[in-house]
């Protein structure tokens, strides 16, 4: 196991996500504290026919890898539900990010001039509490407020809820519209916001391995990559006080 980083207590993690549909394409460009990706989506008005996906900062070697699985998507009508969606592929071979930024593309491609901006930010614990918020388009949508066993206190409507296991199938009956949405992208951050906790640098240190994940966590976590996944210096930023570089996309520093 990684050991607990000294910093923790003190920061944020911040997440920012863009939507941009266009005639016949979605474009989803997705930047947080560990990640920078660029995922373009086309279609001819009823399947997909070109995905291309940029990984442009990764906290793995083996990161990239996860695109050419991600094209199994090709082919796939626009009016397929999103729970077939996710049971065409195997989530083990995925990189989760990317995978989700296809399903939001998927699911807005025929929505043309649609654009929308969500800005995640989750508090690191202070006093057994976690605070999560998410914006769309500057305007509040959730503000939650998550107990360390990732059970959420507040708001009351919401309390006991999980925000891990048994997410989906509660927010999905509770939540529909921009709210199902923002709500998902919110759990998506406040899940990579737990990395936060641990250390990463020196990087050689700490391989994918160190962090025993469950086998067919993500693409770099599955057994047949997990012994390759190598983590990258410098990959991993503390923005707390940096929000304006998200979405900016600054090459990493390898050293």
């Amino acid at each position: 196991m990684r050991p607990p980083n000294p910093a923790y207590g003190s920061g944020v993690f911040r997440r920012k996500l863009r939507l941009s549909v266009h005639a016949r394409e979605a474009a989803v460009d997705l930047e947080d504290s560990n990640h920078g990706f660029r995922l373009r989506l086309r279609h001819d008005g009823e399947a997909i026919i070109d995905l291309q996906a940029d990984p442009i900062r990764h906290p793995f070697v083996t990161c990239p890898g996860a695109v050419m699985p991600l094209r199994r998507l090709l082919g796939i009508r626009l009016d397929m539900g999103g729970a077939e969606l996710r049971a065409r592929l195997v989530p083990g071979e995925q990189c989760t990010h990317l995978f989700d930024m296809a399903m939001l593309a998927h699911a807005h491609a025929r929505d043309a001039g649609l654009e929308r901006l969500y800005e995640v930010v989750v508090d690191d614990e202070r006093e057994g509490v976690m605070r999560a918020q998410v914006q769309c388009d500057g305007a509040p949508v959730h503000d939650w407020q998550i107990l360390r066993g990732h059970s959420i206190i507040a708001p009351a409507a919401f309390g006991g809820r999980a925000m891990m296991r048994g997410f989906y199938a509660w927010v999905s009956e509770s939540l529909s519209g921009m709210e199902h949405e923002a709500a998902v992208v919110l759990q998506r951050g406040y899940f990579v916001a737990q990395s936060r906790r641990m250390r990463n640098t020196p990087a050689a240190e700490f391989p994918a391995s160190t962090d025993e994940l469950p086998d067919g966590t993500c693409h770099s976590y599955n057994a047949a990559a997990v012994g390759r996944a190598l983590r990258i210096e410098g990959a991993v930023r503390d923005l707390t006080h940096r929000p304006e570089a998200l979405l900016k996309f600054e090459p990493m520093q390898r050293t």
